[in-house]
Order: C-alpha cells, then structure tokens, then sequence
C-alpha cells in the first residue's frame, strides 16, 4: 500500500518552503510541479526550499519533476534547496549527482532560447 502524496507550501518573507508527503512518483509529479511553480515564478520569493522529511521514495519521474523546478528556479533567480531528504531518497540523488548538479549549464544547455542545440 502505498501513501497518499500531498505538498503544502507557505511563505515567509523572500522564503518559499514546499513540504512534501509520501511517495514522489510519475502519479504525483505533477501535483508537486504545480505545487511549486508558483515560489519559483513569484518576483517577492528568492529562495524555494522543498522539505522532503516525509517522503518515503523518489522515481525518476520525481527526480525529473525536482531538476526541473532547479532549472527553472536558476533561471528565476532563486536559490533552490532539498531539506532533510531520507536515506533512501538521498541514495536516489546521489546516484543521479542532483547534490552537484549544475542548473545554469543544463538550462542553457535545453531550455533556454539563446542555448545551442546539437
């Protein structure tokens, strides 16, 4: 039995902190992204934290879903920071190198306008 996935997100000050639930998954992508977008995107945030103490397994659909809200926060301006991941979601980041992960090279690399595509 898997459990229900749910974000909560709040604001306190130029903070954007998104506190995730259960499982990060192809089924709850999408509801993390659209969690989110919106501290990514707001002009008063600078900083979009995703707190994932309570998230008990990451897919690659999630990891996908967590490198492109990075992407597009280094695109906004913002800092961008996982808090408090479990071991085995932390093995999961690890193995894909999303702790030295290099936003701006990647976005100008895929998703920016003026990026040169091979």
């Amino acid at each position: 039995m898997t459990s229900p996935f749910a974000v909560r997100t709040q604001r306190s000050g130029a903070r954007f902190v998104a506190t995730c639930r259960g499982e990060m998954d192809m089924t709850t992508c999408e509801q993390l992204f659209a969690a989110v977008l919106p501290g990514v995107t707001d002009t008063t945030t600078d900083r979009v934290t995703i707190d994932l103490a309570d998230v008990t397994f990451l897919s690659a659909s999630g990891l996908r879903t967590l490198l492109l809200l990075l992407c597009a926060a280094h695109h906004n301006g913002k800092s961008f920071s996982l808090h408090r991941t479990q071991p085995q979601v932390r093995r999961v980041l690890d193995l894909f190198g999303f702790t030295t992960f290099k936003a701006g090279l990647v976005w100008q690399a895929t998703m920016s306008p003026d990026g040169h595509h091979n």
